[in-house]
């Protein structure tokens, strides 16, 4: 059951599924079916009352995947157990892992069209994107792109370290003057996800299945987490400030509409 204390929960969910990774592409009937039944089983263990905050990435597939598993809600919820539900938003922090292209910093997915438009002599960051999208040979079956993302340095692509620091910041901006009973359920990517995860446990746990979630209970003074993903738990303290090598001028501005 989501814990209805002081405290709030995060429910970290990956989209459903999709109809490609080279473009802001929606979500298939798949990936809707995915995302209703992630609603309903949330449904059922919300205690009556629960005030629930639905952020999501600013992609199509996390947008639409946010929009199906609220509906999930609404319509799985009897008269006599009432949730306040708010409506879905997009929220910044969530996104995908950025590509920094000619000098600006964009989705991933958008990067890879990009780059399928390019013919001729390659910029770094479209040399980087053939290295993430098809350069990782024998790994694919072991997680693929984002597995090498976490494991080899790349001068283009955002840290999984800073991915690590945006999801930490969504998850204390959601829970900002939060009331007794919360529960924030985040559409976001694997990327982000296995980023945020690995920093916590200390290894990479794996690629997400589809509305796989992380779930962060976080303590009502912001000083220190529960963090729980497939059997395996740990306590972490949210970080309190940015560490000096990351530089906050980037960081802010990424996070803007």
């Amino acid at each position: 059951m989501l814990r209805a204390v002081a405290d709030y929960e995060v429910v970290l969910l990956r989209h459903g599924e999709t109809h490609g990774y080279d473009s802001d592409g929606g979500l298939t009937d798949r990936g809707r079916q995915q995302a209703h039944e992630r609603g309903s089983a949330l449904a059922a263990e919300l205690a009556p009352g629960t005030t629930v905050r639905m952020p999501h990435a600013r992609t199509a597939r996390a947008r639409q995947t946010a929009a199906v598993v609220r509906a999930a809600l609404v319509a799985d919820r009897a008269a006599d157990r009432p949730l306040d539900l708010g409506p879905t938003y997009a929220e910044p922090w969530l996104d995908n892992l950025r590509v920094c292209v000619d000098g600006v910093g964009v989705e991933a997915g958008t990067a890879v069209g990009d780059r399928l438009a390019l013919g001729g002599e390659l910029p770094g960051w479209a040399v980087e994107c053939d290295r993430f999208d098809s350069g990782y040979g024998s790994s694919k079956a072991a997680g693929g792109p984002i597995q090498y993302w976490l494991r080899n340095p790349m001068l283009y692509f955002e840290p999984p370290q800073v991915a690590a620091y945006r999801v930490w910041r969504g998850i204390i901006s959601a829970g900002a003057s939060a009331p007794g009973r919360l529960v924030v359920i985040a559409s976001t990517h694997s990327a982000p996800m296995r980023a945020f995860a690995a920093t916590a446990f200390g290894r990479d746990l794996g690629e997400p299945d589809h509305l796989e979630g992380v779930r962060v209970l976080v303590h009502g003074d912001h000083t220190a987490a529960t963090i729980r993903y497939r059997d395996l738990e740990i306590e972490a303290a949210p970080p309190a400030q940015l560490p000096p090598w990351i530089d906050r001028g980037w960081l802010e501005p990424s996070s803007a509409p």
